[in-house]
């Protein structure tokens, strides 16, 4: 079988390695829409589709006249979709689909190619987990030489930094996540040689000098890469139609999730606000933003964003909240309307308290302003694991 004939490998075999190559928190992400469709009549292509189960004859509003003025350039995305010849009432009738409350099968026939660079491996593991509705083309490290790949420093590992910068901890550092520090001491060495921050940099310069000898020396990249931290950035293509891209940033945009996945989630709902039209990113929403309440404030890993209110948690008696009532008059000021029916006694509404892996501060995550979500320059919000009133 004969080699289709693509550019060439990355091979940068007997070339020494940098040592500066970290970057923190999302400085170094990029995400481009770089084609969706279709474009030409989508919208009363998606229509006609939708009025399929009524009448005797196909829809063809495609047929309809424009509704745009004179003047109106052809580019414009309302005569160049279709959405134009629509009238106001099939313009509803569009938009309802995009809002869940009618058939969603023709959603599957919008895509959306995107590029992602400056992400890591650990991300893209757990991004291509989506597997109806994508498709996914990453950068190989089994075919090109990686020894001049970044690292990005999570921001609880850039603040554990700024604590051990010197020769004396500093655990006034705000927003710092350490609760045993002592074992960083014990790493680092007692009488503090080097801060935490060259140590990191040592083992990443290290690790690609030993990557770029392995390769140097004839072990093929598909093995070398093996000895790369999970850190090392890389970049992918993704191409999703409009459902499954819905119902993945209904996930990853939810800030409890790993924050570079949010991040990037964050950066494809901007990219289909900017370039598409109105109606495709109104709905990308997360679950949390959708229901306006935190969706997972259930899950013992993470506590909520404090976004949005949490649910009540159960009660101890084992059943819902709301079978909870306030009754004086039988000796207790809540009861469970359960418990009295199965003859339970009933301690009272005493609400489950959910253990946590982590506090909030162990997930600081970022927020795109207002400004950025709306189209404009990307611009970060940095948080302690709490949503920010600027970012609302």
């Amino acid at each position: 079988m004969n080699d289709a004939g693509h550019r060439p490998h990355a091979n940068h075999r007997f070339t020494p390695v940098q040592r500066d190559n970290i970057t923190e928190g999302p400085e170094s992400l990029s995400v481009t829409l770089d084609a969706w469709g279709p474009r030409e009549s989508v919208f009363t292509t998606i229509f006609d589709a939708l009025q399929a189960n009524w009448g005797d004859d196909p829809s063809r509003t495609a047929e309809q006249e424009c509704k745009c003025a004179d003047d109106r350039h052809y580019e414009d995305w309302p005569h160049q979709t279709g959405w134009c010849q629509l009238t106001e009432n099939q313009q509803r009738y569009v938009e309802s689909c995009f809002a869940g409350q009618t058939l969603q099968q023709v959603l599957e026939g919008i895509t959306f190619n995107f590029t992602i660079d400056g992400v890591t491996r650990a991300f893209t593991h757990q991004h291509v987990r989506t597997r109806m509705g994508a498709a996914f083309m990453q950068h190989g490290g089994r075919d090109n030489d990686w020894r001049h790949r970044h690292w990005t420093m999570p921001e609880t590992i850039a603040r554990a930094c700024q604590v051990f910068n010197g020769n004396a901890p500093d655990y006034t550092v705000p927003g710092h996540c350490l609760d045993n520090p002592e074992y960083l001491l014990q790493y680092l060495d007692i009488e503090m040689r080097s801060s935490l921050y060259k140590q990191i940099e040592d083992i990443l310069f290290e690790t690609r000098k030993l990557y770029a000898a392995l390769v140097d020396a004839g072990i093929p990249w598909q093995d070398a890469r093996r000895v790369l931290p999970i850190g090392t950035q890389t970049y992918i293509h993704d191409v999703y139609n409009y459902v499954a891209l819905r119902g993945m940033l209904a996930n990853r945009l939810e800030h409890i999730m790993d924050w570079e996945n949010n991040c990037v989630a964050q950066l494809m709902k901007r990219e289909v606000i900017r370039l598409c039209p109105p109606i495709f990113g109104k709905y990308l929403q997360s679950h949390s933003d959708k229901a306006r309440k935190a969706i997972f404030a259930g899950l013992e890993s993470w506590p909520p964003d404090g976004k949005w209110p949490a649910p009540e948690p159960p009660c101890v008696c084992g059943h819902a909240a709301a079978n909870h009532k306030i009754n004086i008059e039988i000796g207790k000021e809540h009861y469970c309307e359960v418990c009295i029916r199965e003859r339970q006694s009933c301690p009272g509404y005493a609400p489950v308290e959910i253990p946590r892996a982590h506090r909030p501060e162990q997930n600081p995550f970022w927020v795109l302003t207002p400004a950025a979500m709306a189209g404009g320059p990307v611009d970060w919000i940095a948080t302690n694991g709490t949503f920010p009133d600027e970012g609302r």
